[in-house]
């Protein structure tokens, strides 16, 4: 007989501890513990439920523990959602609230409401006491159980814009902690972010150029400092009442004078699909300036196209395609982008860091040229570079015509050299592989369909067994090591990372060649069916197996994406 309680006690039990929990965190019962193991130590049944202190933390107000009578104090506009975009002012007419929220006290200042979170911390409207000045406050997220690497990050942020001035900047004045919480004050800019504005569609060529001139001049004069943002991106550029853009949020800014302490090598930092390809795959070495230069031409493909170069459904995806492939041409898009502004944006976004602009003022200085009607210098393109692009930009075409090229050649020459003279057999031999061909150019069509994109892979799998398949059963003589294409075929499925389509190529490969042995009587013989009747059973247990295994890997991949995913909300 089992010794646990039942479950309405242990319900009882857990709503207790939870409440407790809640009461410390707003400082109902005695002071808040500090550090975090304390309260995990009086509190041991929530070591299991870790994904729930976020979420309780959030309960907590500012200044809780200074408020005796536990009489709650909003320090945020709960009648709005809260935005996705820091340091932003949504509407400062609350005309769409009920009521407008009181003040909360904040040592020198007071909390107005919340005007926007990110990754890093929560942005409220305020006032400087002394001065009657209205600021932006950045607190720390979760500020109690913030790692020390959290705190070092902000601290960082602060040092790295406290000593900039620049009007396309936004100025930190003040840093600090109150009643635990870590905060930095900086100007308040009122009106929209970058990001907001795109909402309502792409810009013109021209408002994006000129509006990207502006950003990169600033950005240019970060590199001055010896500072690399390292997080740019529209969110992160606010537009003032004027339209005018400045630059804030440097919270994984780094100050490049040799000390790389702030992140440890292989740590991705940044926004998926604004970093460069040194950033998402962990190369903390390698980030520099032109680093910046990146994420400035990814800003610049999403003005102008109204979207980013990579923006797959989850973060492993995009910093999939960010690392591996070259984003599409902008005219794909919108044919009316000048192609030469095209040119500066996609020359941003080269993989190779040396292949970008040198430096922001570069391309501050190409930019300049554009909006002048003047000639914009780049680098000319080889043949070979252009092919190299194609292949880096449609991965799964080009792979296929490559094997598919090959083969044929190997295939003509076998017959040229009189390997067979049978010209029926080398004509259907010839035709599969061109009609093979012809599906991959029409998978990789409908795949460049949104809403046609994950069944054009199911089809594209489904006609790459088939017509290998075809291939083998017209082929004379023993296969030998050829039915070896099977395996490779489930691996290549994984390197789309959907656990499904593995299971599908494996499941349509497996029947493959089952049907290729029905087809032709040596099909599944490797050599004496007599003595080795057991090597096509080996064959076949060793195709599932693939399948299991490489299914496994897209399944922990696909986990650690959404490991990511939350632990960026």
């Amino acid at each position: 007989m089992s010794d646990d309680p039942p479950s309405s006690d242990r319900d009882e039990q857990l709503f207790e501890l939870l409440n407790g929990y809640v009461n410390a965190l707003t400082g109902t019962n005695g002071e808040i513990p500090d550090p975090p193991q304390e309260l995990i130590e009086a509190f041991p049944e929530l070591s299991e439920m870790l994904d729930c202190l976020d979420t309780l933390d959030e309960l907590a107000l500012p200044g809780a523990a200074s408020n005796p009578s536990n009489e709650r104090k909003p320090y945020a506009d709960e009648t709005f959602a809260p935005p996705s975009t820091p340091g932003i002012d949504r509407d400062l007419n609350t005309d769409q609230s009920p009521a407008a929220p009181s003040p909360c006290d904040f040592g020198r200042y007071e909390l107005i409401r919340e005007i926007g979170r990110g990754g890093m911390g929560i942005v409220y409207l305020a006032r400087q006491k002394q001065l009657n000045a209205t600021i932006a406050l950045k607190l720390v997220g979760r500020s109690r159980f913030a790692s020390v690497d959290e705190i070092r990050r902000f601290y960082t942020e602060a040092r790295a814009a406290a000593g900039l001035r620049h009007p396309n900047i936004v100025c930190v004045h003040d840093v600090g902690e109150w009643q635990g919480e870590h905060f930095l004050s900086m100007d308040y800019v009122k009106g929209a972010s970058l990001a907001e504005h795109l909402q309502n569609g792409p810009l013109t060529p021209r408002e994006a150029a000129g509006l990207l001139l502006i950003v990169t001049k600033a950005v240019a004069y970060l590199h001055q400092q010896k500072i690399i943002h390292r997080d740019l991106k529209p969110s992160n550029i606010m537009l003032d009442a004027d339209g005018e853009p400045h630059v804030t949020d440097f919270g994984l800014a780094k100050v490049f004078d040799g000390d790389s302490r702030e992140t440890a090598s292989g740590t991705i930092i940044g926004t998926p699909a604004y970093m460069a390809p040194e950033q998402a795959s962990g190369r903390t070495s390698e980030v520099s300036q032109l680093s910046d230069v990146y994420s400035l031409g990814a800003i610049l493909y999403e003005m102008l196209t109204g979207q980013p170069p990579f923006a797959e459904e989850n973060p492993l995806d995009t910093l999939l395609q960010v690392i591996e492939s070259t984003p599409d041409p902008l005219r794909r898009h919108n044919p009316n982008i000048p192609p030469e502004l095209e040119a500066v944006c996609l020359h941003c976004l080269e993989k190779d860091p040396s292949d970008r602009f040198d430096s922001a003022d570069a391309l501050a200085t190409q930019l300049d040229n554009y909006l002048k009607g003047e000639l914009v210098e780049l680098p000319a393109r080889s043949l070979w570079d252009r092919t190299v692009r194609w292949a880096k930009r449609e991965p799964a075409l080009a792979s296929r015509m490559g094997v598919l090229v090959v083969a044929s050649l190997i295939v003509q020459t076998y017959y040229q050299m009189g390997g067979h003279d049978d010209l029926r057999q080398h004509f259907e031999v010839m035709s599969v592989m061109g009609i093979w061909i012809v599906l991959s150019f029409a998978c990789q069509l409908m795949q460049s369909k949104e809403s046609w994109e994950m069944t054009a892979r199911y089809l594209w799998s489904l006609s790459d067994a088939v017509c290998y398949t075809a291939v083998l059963c017209l082929a004379d003589g023993p296969l030998g090591p050829v039915v070896v294409g099977y395996p490779v075929l489930i691996a290549g499925s994984g390197l789309w990372a959907r656990e499904r389509l593995v299971w599908f190529m494996t499941a349509v490969t497996t029947i493959s060649y089952i049907a290729l042995g029905w087809v032709r009587n040596d099909g599944w013989r490797v050599a004496d069916p007599q003595s080795f009747w057991h090597y096509p059973i080996i064959f076949g247990i060793s195709l599932i197996a693939t399948g299991v295994i490489v299914a496994f890997q897209v399944r922990r991949l696909r986990m650690l994406s959404r490991y990511f995913e939350r632990r960026r909300v």
